[in-house]
């Protein structure tokens, strides 16, 4: 009996150790997953998922940094690695390191200070002195864009509740130290984890100024082990050291430099894995971190990787069946198009928060669209005082809202910026143009603004304006504005320059009109001027002083949709108007005042074809030298000097066609145009004699680049008159006012 009892112990002991030691046996390991920064060369991560969901590797938990990051936030949040590699490759890198609204976005006000041609780097000014911007880019459109992937519907989660637990890393600079995120604003968790130093903007989190994780952790190792994950997958996406020979400029000894701690910190961190991880180094010669236009170069590149190491990940597998149920377990629940109930924006960080409200607020009990509430949020940013405007959906007991935060910039509300124009005609003639702008924002609630212009060279003079948009949007505005304006004026007898005039205007007006969405605005102008010319060179029949007092009101139509003002490939721009000229105010002329410039581009591919004309009539000759209008120049009657042909009437025509050549999915887009133009056009001085006959015929050939500080030409221009000139012309394409 002992025996056979004994025996039955033995068996229960051994049954009851089976039954609790199977389940032990059969206790998957946690998988940790940690994708490193590189820029454009963290694509790969998505290759390297690809591969993992092909040999059925659950993953349990994601730390990332920088491209890593953004990356392990979507794979945690739920995507698919289909969606995130269509994600990346319907991404415009080039417009996303670009910094402002589309000009298409642009209010009108911003269009019309556009046309100046200012270089678009701004500082702030005030008692203190200069504030210089903290970044190159100040990261908006990442932001929308991972706002509208990364949607979370309160202010703050926790990031273990994401189908899968995620962590990213950023770097506190005012410490120095590392910053872990494990709950928060997602977004702006990814945000601040690629936030490159100097050419993103810092993110303000949390009381704290925060920059991409690389600088401290680029491969978060030990983040990865602290979630819980017993084996690490490792991806390092760094760039290589660039050789001695190759660093051949500050910029590339101070990357090289950066390189070299973080290789150095990442070297430290990967000596820590044993030898149940896995490391992946994706091998992608010649690629550098900003090579966007090779993501499909780097997600081969990751899947070439992991497949190489697949012996070392197959043990981490499951059966197909239990990584089909992990998959469906994990995939990401959109949220729909729920009905927005209530719009609250913010206003502690924004003097003019109410133009962002009156915006936004058209969307309260309208059906959430992420296009519209993208669209509207990029045309208030156009405003060009905002340094983010950041949204996010919130539900509230079952409602959903919009919280919508502006913050305006930072180096504000006061701005100084520099315009540069010069022009070359290779035969003794050379002019140029240096403006310099202070401008005063936020001065009201709807953005009234003050603006002071101070020009050196082929025009000098100061303008002093005063912008006071008011109702709903500030569609209506008030500006007065006061102007001193000094240039030299050619005049010519037949085919030469025969005198030479020094032409003073000073101009008083005041301007009321409305702005229809953001291509068009109507204005009624009411103005006070007084022209006094001077001869220098020169003799009789011209008179040795010319002098006209006007008076008068006129009313203005502007339409402006172009793309850009440099080289325009698509929209047009209409300026038309009418005014007539009387004795009130103690004014001399007499007379009536029309004009009319149109330009209209389209683009088919590389190839772009602009059409445009120019008019300016006056039947009762109104003769003075505000009113007059000038051609001459490149693609404006080339061949002859800049605006060197004057008269009281003027009428012009062109068509133009030229072709860009370069990468147009590169990062720093920089293309190369080249072209030509036919052009028609002359000058009178009496409306009666106006006539076909005396057109002038013209052509040119050019090329050009847009360079970040404005657009270079260089052209070749021919008149039927004999004239004919090579110009270097840094300036805009479309022309302000009439001369």
């Amino acid at each position: 009996m002992r025996h056979r009892g004994s025996r039955y112990r033995s068996m229960a002991i051994a049954a009851v150790v089976l039954l609790l030691g199977a389940p032990l046996a059969q206790a998957r390991e946690k998988i940790g997953l940690v994708l490193g920064g590189g820029g454009a060369r963290g694509a790969a991560h998505i290759g390297v998922l690809r591969a993992l969901e092909r040999e059925h590797i659950p993953v349990d938990y994601i730390a990332g940094t920088s491209m890593g990051a953004i990356i392990g936030a979507l794979y945690a949040s739920g995507y698919s690695v289909d969606e995130i590699q269509q994600i990346l490759d319907q991404m415009d890198w080039g417009d996303v390191f670009r910094d402002g609204a589309s000009r298409d976005a642009m209010p009108m006000r911003e269009k019309e200070l556009d046309r100046a041609q200012m270089i678009p780097f701004e500082v702030g000014v005030d008692r203190h002195g200069i504030k210089v911007p903290p970044s190159i880019v100040i990261g908006q459109k990442l932001n929308l864009v991972l706002r509208r992937l990364l949607v979370q519907t309160t202010e703050s989660i926790d990031f273990d509740t994401l189908p899968i637990p995620f962590r990213c890393v950023a770097t506190d600079v005012g410490k120095a130290k590392e910053v872990v995120f494990g709950d928060g604003d997602l977004t702006t968790a990814v945000l601040a984890s690629a936030s490159i130093p100097g050419a993103f903007a810092p993110v303000h989190y949390d009381g704290r100024l925060l920059v991409d994780g690389m600088v401290t952790n680029n491969i978060p190792v030990d983040v990865a082990r602290e979630m819980g994950a017993d084996r690490l997958i490792v991806v390092n996406v760094s760039e290589p050291l660039l050789a001695a020979d190759e660093l051949t400029s500050p910029v590339s000894v101070l990357m090289q430099v950066l390189s070299g701690l973080v290789d150095r910190e990442s070297a430290r961190v990967l000596a820590t894995l044993t030898a149940n991880d896995v490391i992946l180094k994706p091998d992608m010669p010649g690629m550098t971190s900003l090579d966007f236009a090779r993501v499909g170069d780097a997600v081969r590149a990751g899947e070439t990787a992991a497949v190489a190491q697949s012996a070392a990940l197959r043990p981490l597998a499951v059966s197909p069946q239990e990584f089909a149920a992990w998959r469906t377990a994990h995939r990401r629940k959109p949220l729909g198009n729920p009905r927005i109930e209530f719009v609250d924006v913010r206003d502690d960080a924004s003097r003019t928060a109410g133009l962002v409200r009156d915006r936004l607020y058209t969307q309260k009990d309208k059906t959430f669209s992420f296009d519209e509430v993208s669209r509207l949020v990029d045309r208030a940013f156009g405003a060009g005082t905002y340094q983010r405007i950041d949204y996010r959906l919130e539900e509230r007991e079952g409602e959903y809202g919009l919280i919508v935060r502006p913050v305006d910039k930072a180096w504000g509300p006061n701005y100084l910026r520099f315009g540069l124009q010069f022009e070359d005609d290779f035969k003794g003639r050379d002019d140029y143009q240096l403006n310099a702008e202070l401008r005063m924002t936020g001065l009201s609630a709807t953005g009234a603004e003050w603006r002071n212009l101070l020009q050196l060279g082929r025009e000098s003079g100061i303008t002093s304006e005063f912008y006071a948009p008011f109702g709903a949007l500030g569609r209506w505005f008030l500006s007065p504005q006061l102007q001193y304006l000094a240039m030299n004026q050619p005049a010519r007898v037949g085919n030469d320059e025969a005198a030479r005039y020094r032409v003073d205007t000073s101009t008083g007006e005041l301007r009321f009109g409305r702005d229809f969405g953001e291509h068009t605005r109507i204005a009624v102008v009411a103005s006070r001027s007084h022209d006094r010319g001077k001869r220098l060179v020169g003799a009789a029949p011209f008179p040795d002083s010319r002098r006209a007092d006007l008076a008068g009101v006129r009313l203005q139509y502007l339409y402006d949709s172009l793309d850009s003002v440099a080289f325009p490939t698509r929209g047009g721009r209409i300026e038309a108007s009418y005014g007539r000229f009387g004795h009130g105010l103690g004014a001399h002329e007499r007379g009536d005042l029309a004009r009319l410039s149109w330009d209209q581009a389209v683009s088919f591919g590389r190839n772009t074809v602009s059409l445009g004309a120019r008019a300016s009539v006056s039947t009762d000759n109104v003769a003075a030298f505000s009113t007059d209008a000038n051609l001459g120049g490149l693609t404006y009657l080339s061949g002859f000097g800049e605006d060197e042909l004057l008269g009281s009437q003027m009428v012009f025509a062109r068509v133009m066609y030229y072709r860009s050549f370069g990468a147009i999915e590169s990062l720093f887009r920089m293309p190369l145009y080249a072209g030509f133009s036919a052009e028609a056009g002359n000058v009178w001085d009496d409306f009666d004699a106006i006539s076909s006959r005396d057109l002038v015929k013209a052509g040119s050939v050019f090329v050009g680049v847009p360079l970040p500080i404005g657009p270079l030409r260089f052209g070749f221009g021919y008149a039927d008159t004999g004239d004919r000139s090579f110009y270097l012309t840094f300036g805009s394409y479309v022309r302000a006012g009439f001369h």
